[in-house]
């Protein structure tokens, strides 16, 4: 075990070198998914942006309470007195077009014992209705309510996380377009509104087989219908007045995820960790399948003190970094940190390249 656990920590510290070194290079001539639908390109940008890194690393062979696996909230005892964490938490996603998204979450985890740990949250994410590279505004607002329940059984864990968002985007601007029976492209004045209900189930699992490493895996399936208009304004050379158009479409998404991960604890309160995740994301209009792989480490520096350095990258030569930290200021109170660059290239390509800023306090009662 001691060969094999070293052969593993010099793998992970090879590759993490070689994004480091070629990083550049990769981000470069990688693909930023344009050739996709903007319907099947933003969900799993989404699902991205809502897992906090916490505790534990990006990964769901997390022994800690994590956003990625609901088995991970029974897997270790609360040590509060009366096993109960307040957690408020906000996201700052910076884009290099000039959007910006926050996202302000309240959450609650309780450990019942015997049941096992219930964790209800709510979140809300607003944009700051810029304009996009396509020269239209976009203006993104999603409402989000969850509960995650988690328990262990001996060297097993299972969870479960019921999801509900409300989301609508408003866009509107001024673009080319060619019309029939007209030698030039004109500008046509568009006006969309886009409302979606989202509804997803996350399952998760956790298996110990033996005291360093541990086993992950979820499984999840999401159903969104959505409401989209169209209103579209032609001012014609032709004509004093403008020739309008509204169309109105009803339609539904599915989204299938699959991540498996594994991870060993190297000393105590250590970690390396590898993950694997499959997205299928269908639409009425287009589909798009997603591979992803994340490899990290978390360190105990101090007693009280943990940093994390995960990198990650897709079949489309996107690669992604995270830095994060925890720090237990007091038996009662801890606060967790984390910068990720170049994590959401599924809709670079209206927006550009992303930065996020999370930040997470813990207050255990």
């Amino acid at each position: 075990m001691p060969i094999f656990s070293g052969f593993f920590r010099y793998c992970l510290s090879v590759f993490s070198l070689l994004v480091l070194i070629i990083f550049p290079a990769i981000v470069l001539s990688a693909s930023d998914y344009s050739n996709k639908d903007f319907s099947v390109r933003l969900p799993p940008a989404f699902l991205r942006f809502t897992e906090i890194s916490a505790m534990g690393g990006e990964t769901v062979a997390n022994r800690f309470s994590s956003a990625i696996n609901p088995a991970s909230l029974g897997w270790t005892s609360l040590p509060s007195k009366n096993g109960i964490v307040v957690s408020p938490y906000y996201s700052f996603l910076n884009f290099q077009a000039g959007m910006q998204l926050n996202l302000f979450g309240e959450s609650m985890t309780w450990d019942t014992g015997s049941w096992g740990a219930i964790q209800p949250t709510l979140s809300q994410i607003r944009s700051n209705n810029t304009t996009a590279r396509d020269g239209m505004t976009f203006d993104y607002q999603v409402d989000v309510g969850q509960v995650q329940w988690g328990k262990r059984f001996g060297n097993y864990a299972f969870g479960a996380d019921l999801n509900y968002a409300r989301a609508s985007i408003k866009r509107e601007g001024s673009i080319l377009r060619q019309i029939p029976g007209l030698p030039q492209m004109i500008p046509v004045d568009v006006d969309t509104e886009n409302s979606a209900d989202s509804y997803r189930l996350r399952l998760g699992g956790l298996y110990q087989p033996s005291a360093k490493w541990l086993l992950g895996m979820v499984l999840e399936y999401g159903y969104q219908p959505y409401h989209s208009k169209v209103t579209t304004q032609i001012s014609s050379p032709f004509s004093p007045f403008p020739v309008s158009q509204t169309t109105e479409v009803n339609g539904s998404q599915q989204q299938y995820i699959l991540r498996p991960g594994v991870s060993y604890e190297y000393a105590k309160g250590s970690t390396l960790f590898a993950d694997y995740q499959l997205g299928i994301f269908h639409s009425d209009r287009d589909d798009l399948i997603n591979h992803r792989f994340n490899i990290g480490i978390e360190h105990r520096l101090l007693e009280w003190l943990f940093v994390r350095f995960s990198p990650s990258v897709d079949l489309e030569g996107n690669v992604g970094v995270s830095f994060g930290l925890s720090a237990f200021l007091s038996k009662w109170c801890s606060i967790e940190v984390a910068y990720q660059y170049n994590m959401l290239p599924e809709i670079e390509h209206e927006f550009g390249q992303a930065q996020a800023i999370q930040c997470v306090l813990a207050f255990w009662f």
